[in-house]
């Protein structure tokens, strides 16, 4: 019994029947939520009844002359700098020590990469505890140590709110950098360090002038990384200091501006929120965001090729 014959149609577009699952996944769940939400941000519906009119281009003009949005993005500005200054030195020397291959070498990386799969959420509620002025446990402690003076209401002053949520997101993402950077260290042949060694150089010149070179990859990745995460920062936030990112929003984000201009704050009538207008936002935060990444990826590539 001869075989069927095998059209040309299917010898040449036969493979695209195994991709059209995955591309209709794809357009249900990224392209058509992101026209919808396109349009969306063209009308002034508040997110309640139906009173529904197109605005066109409005709410991104108004978005352009919002004082809250920029003092919002300074904000999430900040806390990136002050992560990635933290996980390109901290991150950096932990992943120097675990290359070296101590004892107990998985345990360590274990418990510095363990508050990475841990909730913000949960984790943060514990942090609440432990800066609390009454019950908290950072108070009494530097109090035991003759510190005392030091003692304050970490997350009512306004200076310090700001850096208690730098300090616990530098917590919670600092296993990340040590991931990123161990990998590199480790891809880093061999052969460079012995040649380099054998030349005369010291251990401080071999990292210097070998290693660190050869880690333009990992500097590129965390970077980016960075960037994304904390710009998309809310939960700490939300959890730490409240939608309103109090005190007088000194802690607010994009992530809490965003959420309690379209659903409201903790003292935020019905009649003051915006679903569109929010949305506006995201969208406009997407686009600054993926524009800041493609430049940030095109520098630093050009990095990796000249060292």
């Amino acid at each position: 019994m001869s075989a069927r014959p095998v059209s040309s149609f299917s010898k040449t577009y036969g493979h695209l029947w195994f991709v059209l699952p995955g591309f209709a996944f794809f357009l249900a769940v990224m392209i058509f939520p992101l026209l919808f939400a396109t349009g969306l941000s063209m009308t002034n519906w508040s997110g309640l009844g139906n009173d529904v009119s197109f605005i066109g281009l409005a709410n991104y003009v108004e978005i352009l002359t919002h004082w809250p949005f920029y003092r919002a993005a300074m904000h999430n500005a900040f806390i990136f700098l002050a992560i990635l200054v933290f996980q390109h030195t901290v991150g950096l020397y932990l992943a120097v020590l675990l290359n070296e291959k101590p004892r107990f070498m998985q345990f360590y990386r274990t418990v510095l990469f363990l508050p990475v799969i841990m909730s913000l959420v949960a984790t943060g509620f514990v942090w609440t505890l432990m800066l609390s002025p009454n019950i908290g446990l950072i108070n009494p402690m530097l109090e035991k140590i003759g510190l005392g003076f030091l003692a304050q209401q970490w997350l009512s002053n306004p200076t310090w709110a700001l850096i208690m949520i730098i300090m616990v997101t530098a917590w919670n993402s600092m296993g990340w950098a040590i991931i990123i950077y161990l990998a590199g260290l480790q891809n880093v042949p061999e052969e460079l360090r012995q040649a380099a060694e054998m030349d005369g150089a010291n251990s401080r010149q071999v990292f210097w002038r070998v290693v660190f070179p050869q880690l333009s990859p990992a500097f590129t990745a965390l970077t980016v990384l960075t960037f994304i995460g904390t710009f998309r920062t809310f939960d700490v936030v939300y959890v730490l200091t409240g939608p309103l990112g109090a005190p007088n929003f000194a802690t607010d984000v994009l992530g809490t501006l965003i959420y309690r201009t379209a659903f409201g704050g903790s003292s935020f009538s019905s009649a003051d929120i915006r679903f569109a207008f929010g949305v506006a936002m995201a969208l406009l935060t997407m686009v600054i965001m993926a524009v800041i990444c493609w430049g940030l990826i095109r520098i630093l590539r050009k990095r990796e090729i000249e060292s």
